[in-house]
């Protein structure tokens, strides 16, 4: 926009100076003319008229030159002007895209060393996966592992039990035959002792022992099924159709000292539920009479929950 305005400036003041050389040319073509014949006076004035004229038009051309150079000089200043600020901006402006490029070379070099890392991570990620996997496997292996240790150490801590108590209720039983046969030995040779004194009264005292037996068994047997009858009432237990045969050792009074199961229902749950009831129900329901508690001091009984 500034050149424009230059050039229609520079295009004026030629327009002027082309009108001053014309105007030159006129007066001086005036000159060579036939001069009409006037006073003295009148053209004296007229030659002095002419003169400053064209020294005026002479000042006015070398000024409008010296502008013009002037102008030029200024607008050539400004060009290199413009050609100094367009060779920096230039050089700017490489300068900003040689950085730009090594800006973006760094971006991408560290874009590709966090992608590598991405991916050594992520490597990372799966391997330690795989072994969470694997030592939580290990795990579950030891713990299963564990456990069927701990049950068969536990059924054979329980198998270990019933045999001492089989054991222990044989050498009960066997202590109890061996008191019995000593019993036996004792009332034999007691009785053979008396055989003599005793032989006629044989076979009467045979009779009314055999009855005696009878009739304490009688009540023996009245009583277990009173003693059934209680347990049954604070035995808990929701399935039916269940029995056990249960051994029971008790003291004067009804008191019970031991309940165990001797023969299992095939439920442990009921078993224990079962030697659990016979001790609520103590006392149980035992004759007064001593001889016949004695002989049912250890009982055995089926018991079915009524």
């Amino acid at each position: 926009m500034r050149l424009g305005w230059f050039d229609t400036l520079r295009s004026f003041i030629y327009s002027i100076g082309v009108h001053v050389i014309l105007a030159v040319i006129l007066i001086v073509s005036f000159q060579f003319m036939p001069q009409p014949v006037f006073p003295p006076p009148a053209q004296v004035d007229i030659v002095q008229a002419v003169a400053v004229d064209e020294s005026k038009v002479e000042a006015e051309i070398t000024r409008l030159k010296e502008e013009e150079q002037r102008k030029r000089d200024a607008e050539g200043a400004h060009q290199r002007e413009l050609q100094r600020q367009a060779e920096a901006a230039k050089q700017k402006r490489e300068a900003e895209e040689k950085r730009t490029a090594e800006l973006q070379k760094q971006q991408a070099e560290e874009k590709q060393k966090k992608e590598e890392e991405t991916k050594e991570l992520e490597k990372l990620k799966q391997e330690k996966e795989a072994l969470e996997i694997q030592r939580k496997a290990e795990e579950e292996r030891l713990k299963e592992a564990e456990r069927k240790r701990a049950e068969e150490e536990k059924r054979k801590e329980q198998e270990k039990r019933k045999q001492e108590e089989e054991q222990r209720r044989i050498e009960e039983e066997k202590q109890k035959q061996l008191a019995e046969r000593k019993r036996i030995d004792e009332e034999k040779r007691r009785k053979e002792e008396e055989q003599a004194r005793l032989a006629e009264l044989k076979t009467e005292e045979e009779a009314l022992e055999r009855e005696r037996l009878r009739q304490e068994q009688s009540v023996i047997d009245r009583y277990i099924t009173q003693i059934r009858a209680k347990v049954s009432q604070v035995f808990i237990y929701p399935e039916k159709g269940l029995s056990c045969e249960l051994f029971v050792r008790m003291i004067p009074g009804g008191d019970v000292v031991e309940a165990k199961v001797i023969k299992s229902s095939g439920n442990a749950i009921f078993d224990r539920q079962a030697e659990i009831a016979v001790m609520k129900a103590s006392p149980l329901p035992v004759p007064e009479d001593p001889r016949v508690f004695e002989r049912m001091r250890d009982i055995r009984f089926e018991f079915e929950p009524i």
